[in-house]
């Protein structure tokens, strides 16, 4: 009894302390005319040290679309493709780090992780919920280059 005892509370401070420690952001999203078609929460894996989202996005039209990192400093200046002016980025694709589908139901609710090519000391922990902050996530129709929708990670 004693032993499920102490295994229940390493459990529960394990779990507490992974929580306390990871960086989490809500990110909306809102096309260029202004209006808001969700949000995306994201969280930095503990065991990839890589960012994953979970989509909340409703009203769009169904198609293939591509999350795109830009270094600039908002949504009507959002610059160019990160890796344009951080090379060390390129295994990472941000002109296209997640590429995702909408049904015709036209809700996007999945979660997905990003992750560069190959995970080396070199690509690991490159892009993180942290390094995303202050930059712009554009949505891109597949095979279009007019942002759909974009979004920046808070500072805070």
């Amino acid at each position: 009894m004693l032993v499920k005892i102490l295994l229940i509370i390493f459990t529960y401070i394990l779990l507490t302390l992974n929580h306390s420690f990871a960086d989490w952001a809500t990110v909306k999203f809102n096309k260029p005319s202004g209006k808001n078609i969700g949000f995306a929460e994201g969280v930095d894996s503990w065991f990839l040290n890589a960012p994953a989202f979970k989509f909340n996005l409703k009203n769009i039209e169904p198609g293939e679309y591509r999350l795109a990192l830009y270094d600039g400093e908002n949504c009507d200046e959002y610059g160019v493709s990160a890796e344009i002016n951080r090379p060390e980025l390129k295994d990472w694709n941000p002109s296209s780090l997640l590429v995702f589908t909408v049904k015709e139901s036209r809700v996007y609710d999945v979660t997905l992780g990003m992750k560069p090519k190959k995970f080396t000391d070199k690509t690991v922990g490159l892009i993180t919920i942290g390094s995303l902050r202050g930059h712009p996530l554009i949505i891109f129709k597949k095979n279009i280059n007019t942002p759909f929708a974009c979004g920046i990670v808070p500072i805070n």
